[in-house]
């Protein structure tokens, strides 16, 4: 029985590789992982045209990041202010030179948070803008710039009274002025006075989750929802605007000489939990710091009754000395 014919396989001819050739292999794949993972090989880009940019950053923020309106808008503001600092040139040296120009931590940490995004994921100059760090945590508010309770009660009291329900809220919850301001009846249980904003935000970079009010805001806060007669749940419990808001702030505090601006009361929420108290990981959680996963992963911590039994120690301190006339 004869063997069957071997088939030949063609060889390729040998052929010696440079270092140079090497390299270019190397860097190919390279590219094609980072491409896979959405990443970028460090690097520096010039951009002529600023608006037309930020119009395609706010499409792709819109569409590829799932950023909320409101979030888009103050990046742009931040990402426009950078751009026109830097003449388009984006590198370390230029962002770098921009963070110099206000030493407030808070500033830079919010410029840094829009940078990352436009230089980052939309120009995909790299990771290098994520070596511009900046302390997370919350800054400790010396009491004495903390207006004391008569302060604040006068300073809610010369509000008008839609405001004054404005105020109330996000003094003694620690929400959002917008999430306060996106509120509608069905929102808050009196029973428990809680406060379920956790529908609010349609973005993925912001959560809220379940605040409370006092009984003394919830007295006040029905009175008001009775006075207002709401007759549908669809409709919010606040027709204004934030800039209205900001405007009644400004002008009570040139009246009353009592410098409180809406984010303020936010500030003052959270040292007062600090005082009562309260753990930092549940205060996060009142004012909508935790991420939704997380409160997802761990509702048993973070469930309505073991929220309420930590807003139970603050809620004292959130009593204001209102007169009768007030």
């Amino acid at each position: 029985m004869k063997k069957p014919a071997q088939t030949k396989t063609k060889r390729e001819p040998l052929v010696m590789t440079s270092d140079s050739e090497k390299l270019d292999n190397i860097n190919e794949k390279l590219d094609l992982i980072l491409r896979h993972y959405k990443l970028s090989k460090d690097r520096e880009t010039l951009v002529e045209d600023v608006e037309p940019s930020l119009k395609e950053y706010e499409l792709f923020a819109t569409d590829e990041l799932k950023i909320g309106k409101g979030t888009i808008k103050n990046q742009l503001s931040a990402i426009r202010t950078y751009l026109l600092f830097s003449s388009g040139k984006v590198n370390q040296q230029t962002v770098k030179d921009f963070l110099c120009v206000n030493e407030s931590v808070e500033w830079k940490s919010n410029q840094l948070k829009a940078l990352r995004r436009f230089i980052r994921d939309f120009l995909q100059c790299g990771s290098w803008i994520n070596e511009f760090k900046f302390a997370k945590t919350r800054a400790k508010i010396k009491t004495r710039n903390i207006p004391s309770d008569q302060e604040i009660a006068l300073f809610c009291s010369k509000l008008p009274y839609l405001v004054q329900m404005v105020f109330l809220i996000l003094y003694t919850s620690g929400l959002r002025v917008g999430e306060v301001l996106s509120l509608k009846p069905p929102d808050i249980d009196f029973t428990s006075n809680m406060i379920d904003a956790s529908s609010i935000h349609k973005g993925e970079t912001k959560s809220a989750w379940l605040s409370f009010i006092t009984q003394q805001v919830a007295d006040y806060l029905e009175s008001y929802i009775k006075s207002e007669l709401f007759n549908n749940n669809d409709v919010k419990l606040f027709d204004a605007s934030y800039n209205y808001v900001q405007e009644c702030f400004k002008n009570t505090s040139e009246l009353t000489g009592i410098d409180i601006k809406p984010h303020f009361l936010r500030t003052i929420h959270a040292e007062k939990c600090t005082q009562a108290g309260i753990e930092e990981k549940y205060i996060d959680a009142l004012q909508g710091r935790t991420p939704g996963k997380v409160l997802r992963l761990n509702y048993t911590v973070y469930s309505p009754e073991s929220m309420r039994s930590q807003y139970d120690k603050v809620e004292p301190l959130l009593k204001l000395p209102f007169t009768e006339n007030e």
